[in-house]
């Protein structure tokens, strides 16, 4: 899902969208068709169940859709079936629930190499799957480390510790034998020290190893041939590790790294796999290595053998400039004039590449689109701060409150009808929202 992420938390009903341009049947045949032949392919080999099934493919400047299956209100077109999204339902390679219907959403056009399409396709028909599987996240806690990660993984040493393992895990993939085991040996090493420095990132990653990490894995050995793996699984490293912000990028990298290190040598491990069980202890096993915590001088002498001095002057680096934004966010969305929304039966729609860890007070998000019972806000290179909890999307106050539509920098919010905005009880000069009741909402 590189470059947009949906969460849903629950379904809004919204009017449809006016007529737009449908997606061409003859070019959306050629995707179907391909995601047919490598699910079909499979044939239930990895997770013992079938990766085919209802597949969507949406455009999310139009909101125009096809399917492969039968939906009301669609247009048939030979085999597959033409439709208009509502205007306010978020659009983005992910699960998507639309009809009582759990679909592969895959956005339209496809973009990218046919390697990296094919991953797609199928690293979405595995998140269709999931919850077959028994991978379900349960509670707003861990909704919001599935959909933020944690916070940590972006501090300098968060950052500094995982590139380690990164670099260490790129060792292991590119040798054999002995010494891909002792490049094992060193990854878990670092990644076991990292655990003890940052305790409150080993829930969120390991949600994410399984929720993500899995179905990247799942995308690249059921998308691609054998000989291609490695290299895209090396591809993937790299994209990570150049992502802005790991809180929700690591598992290109970790997933991927560990899923091919255990295909090497135990095909069938994803059988045994539950929402309990480390990938990285998997490997450990498979591999006879025993992980003990590293003392601190030994994890130093371990990330120095994978380039750690380069390592630490490019993260000292960035936690400067990260200094000096948060500076600025702290001015900006905590101690100035602001407007808080709550974070209440929402849809989500974000770009995870463009997201800035912001300590203590969550996560500032700079394109982001948020629907919910007080309306709908479209953040585009502006500052929303959304918290830990994923209770509260804060933006600085506008400059006027009048109208159902403010604009603010970089923002734009559309109440819904009957919404007011109102002062913030808990903070001076600041607003909130007050929310109509559930009767008063719009209806589809």
């Amino acid at each position: 899902m590189k470059g947009a992420l949906v969460a849903v938390l629950t379904l809004l009903a919204t009017a449809a969208v006016a007529a737009v341009p449908a997606i061409p049947v003859t070019a959306a045949r050629v995707i179907f068709a391909r995601r047919h032949a490598l699910c079909s392919a499979d044939g239930g080999r990895l997770w013992g169940v079938s990766l085919c099934g209802p597949l969507m493919l949406a455009d999310p400047k139009t909101h125009a859709a096809i399917a492969n299956v039968r939906l009301p209100d669609a247009e048939r077109v030979g085999a597959y079936y033409r439709f208009t999204l509502p205007a306010n339902l978020p659009i983005a390679n992910a699960p998507f629930e639309y009809d009582d219907i759990r679909f592969a959403q895959v956005m339209w056009p496809m973009t990218g190499s046919a390697q990296a399409q094919a991953v797609t396709l199928m690293h979405e028909s595995f998140h269709r799957i999931q919850p077959q599987l028994g991978f379900v996240v349960h509670g707003a806690r861990n909704a919001a480390a599935m959909i933020s990660g944690d916070p940590a993984l972006d501090t300098e040493a968060g950052r500094i510790w995982l590139r380690g393992e990164i670099h260490a895990l790129r060792a292991a993939l590119r040798s054999t034998g002995a010494a891909r085991r002792k490049a094992l040996a060193d990854a878990l090493a670092l990644r076991a020290y990292r655990d003890a420095v940052l305790p409150a990132t080993v829930a969120p990653e390991h949600l994410l190893d399984v929720m993500e990490g899995l179905a990247e894995s799942t995308g690249i050995d059921v998308g691609l041939p054998p000989a291609q793996r490695l290299a895209y699984t090396l591809h993937d490293m790299r994209y990570a590790e150049n992502a802005p912000s790991y809180a929700r990028e690591f598992w290109y990298a970790i997933g991927p790294a560990y899923s091919e290190l255990l295909d090497a040598v135990e095909p069938q491990w994803r059988r045994a796999v539950t929402m309990k069980t480390s990938i990285a202890a998997l490997a450990a096993r498979a591999y006879g290595i025993t992980v003990t915590r590293p003392s601190a001088s030994a994890a130093q002498a371990i990330l120095t053998r994978y380039g750690g001095a380069t390592i630490e002057q490019e993260e000292a680096a960035r936690a400067a400039l990260q200094a000096a934004r948060e500076a600025t966010y702290r001015k900006e969305l905590v101690k100035g004039p602001t407007l808080r929304l709550p974070m209440m039966r929402f849809r989500i729609e974000f770009n995870p590449a463009d997201v800035d860890g912001f300590g203590r007070h969550g996560s500032v998000y700079h394109h982001l689109m948020v629907s919910a019972p007080w309306g709908r806000i479209v953040v585009a290179h502006g500052d929303a701060l959304i918290d830990a909890n994923f209770s509260t999307l804060t933006v600085a106050a506008p400059a006027s409150l009048a109208g159902s539509q403010l604009h603010g920098r970089g923002w734009i919010l559309t109440l819904s009808r009957g919404t007011r905005i109102v002062p913030d009880p808990g903070k001076r000069g600041s607003y909130t929202v007050a929310v109509p009741l559930a009767g008063s909402r719009p209806k589809r």
